[in-house]
């Protein structure tokens, strides 16, 4: 009878006597998905000029017109969007800098999942179709992951239902996640 180990990363099925995953290259037993890694979601940014709009007052009021819970994280906000089936997505909401004409930006990340080669693929020819936001790749805790981000100018939000855009981004990350870890909800 042979054991089988699905890898952590990208849940391929592999034999209990292989060193590493036959789909991504993991050592067997090595790195878990890290459902926390998106605390490191908001990166550094191009610090606000003093006469630029308070970011963070904005986003703060667009987020809590979400009407969904909110707790401080890193230099901005995490929320959890509840989505169908008892599934959830965290998305991240900070101060991303300035765009190229100069405006204020606030940035949306949602983790999706480990980056794994092969899918890299997949991540674009999603991008392909997108309309609002992208899929990336950002460095959390020194593992690469796949992310949606989506930045928005800070004078549009007040003009935006802040739950649709929320769900959207939600829908979006989880639609992925969901796709590489083969139904796991860990983001």
């Amino acid at each position: 009878m042979s054991v089988t180990i699905v890898c952590a990363r990208c849940t391929s099925p592999n034999l209990g006597s292989e060193r590493f995953c036959v789909g991504c290259g993991l050592p067997i037993g090595g790195l878990q998905p890290d459902a926390d890694a998106g605390l490191d979601a908001l990166g550094p940014y191009e610090p606000p000029e003093p006469a630029d709009p308070d970011v963070t007052r904005a986003l703060h009021d667009f987020l809590a017109r979400s009407g969904l819970p909110l707790a401080p994280s890193g230099r901005g906000w995490r929320t959890t969007v509840p989505l169908h089936l008892d599934r959830k997505q965290a998305v991240y909401a900070g101060p991303a800098g300035l765009d190229a004409e100069g405006r204020a930006l606030v940035g949306f990340i949602s983790v999706c999942g480990p980056v794994v080669d092969r899918d890299c693929r997949i991540l674009l020819k999603l991008n392909a179709r997108m309309t609002d936001g992208c899929f990336a790749i950002r460095v959390l805790r020194g593992e690469e992951y796949f992310v949606f981000v989506e930045n928005l100018p800070v004078d549009l939000l007040e003009h935006l239902a802040a739950a649709d855009v929320l769900r959207r981004i939600a829908r979006a990350a989880d639609g992925l996640e969901d796709r590489l870890s083969r139904g796991r909800d860990i983001y």
